[in-house]
This record gives C-alpha cells, sequence and structure tokens, in this order.
C-alpha cells in the first residue's frame, strides 16, 4: 500500500510539473464573505505561486500573502491549488495581524486573457482583533498575462 502511495504522489507532482504554463501574472478582484478587494498573483512555475490581496472595508484594511501549490484536476485549464501565509493591517485602529489558510479551483479560460477562482479561505487575527474567521469564501476574476 505503500509502494502505490508514493507512485501516485509521484505521478501528482509529475504532471503538475509536465502542465504548460498558463500564464505568469493576473491582476484581478476577489469578492468574499469577509475579505474583498484587488488579487494579485505570480505564478512562478506551474506548480507554485504566490497570492496577494488588498482589501479595504470601511474601518478594515488587509494585506494578504499566500503561497500556493497547484495540481492539474478535471481538464485542461483547471488547477486545485492549496497553501497558507500571513496577513496584517488594521480593524478599528487596531494593528493586525494573523495567519490564513486557502484551497480553491481555478478555470484559467484558454482563448482569452481570463481566469475564474472559487476558493475558502479560513484566517486566524492572532495580534489586535484576535479572532478566526471560518466563513471566508470567495470567488476571484482575474486578467492574466
Amino acid at each position: 500500500m505503500k509502494k502505490i502511495l508514493i507512485c501516485l504522489v509521484f505521478l501528482l507532482t509529475g504532471t503538475a510539473v509536465a502542465q504548460a504554463q498558463d500564464y505568469r501574472w493576473g491582476i484581478g478582484v476577489r469578492g468574499g464573505v469577509e475579505c474583498t478587494g484587488i488579487a494579485f498573483k505570480y505564478n512562478f512555475d506551474p506548480a507554485n505561486s504566490i497570492d496577494a490581496m488588498l482589501a479595504l472595508i470601511p474601518r478594515n484594511a488587509n494585506l494578504f500573502a499566500l503561497y500556493e501549490r497547484h495540481i492539474p484536476v478535471i481538464a485542461e485549464g483547471f488547477r486545485f491549488f492549496y497553501g497558507g501565509g500571513a496577513n496584517l493591517g488594521s480593524w478599528k485602529d487596531k494593528f493586525t495581524f494573523g495567519i490564513d489558510g486557502v484551497v480553491g479551483l481555478e478555470y484559467k479560460i484558454k482563448p482569452i486573457p481570463l481566469a475564474l477562482a472559487i476558493d475558502y479561505k479560513p484566517f486566524w487575527n492572532m495580534v489586535g482583533h484576535n479572532r478566526f474567521i471560518a466563513d471566508d469564501f470567495g470567488f476571484t476574476v482575474k486578467v492574466v498575462f
């Protein structure tokens, strides 16, 4: 059983690396339950990226930075992603800092420079406004190049 699991992990990792790069940069908008703002993405290679978001809400501003790992799924253009990172900002004039997780599905529309994603991004603000946010689901639309 261990050998089968190890082979499956290597096969999935090899598939992710073998896929052609869909895009290098993306910029757009994420609408979420808790965090809505401008989204940026940089793909280092087909399997690794940095995703950042600037969320501006009345009395609240946050910058989120996430490392993401991508795995091709379903069909060409679809990528499952997961990762984590940190956020910092303010909430009601208090400095905040926290940790974030993310899991989602992205689709790069082949003939046009557009990518769509749905995600679940729970986070825990540990400094400032100490709270765990478990209901941040979002939808992102990005222009990619």
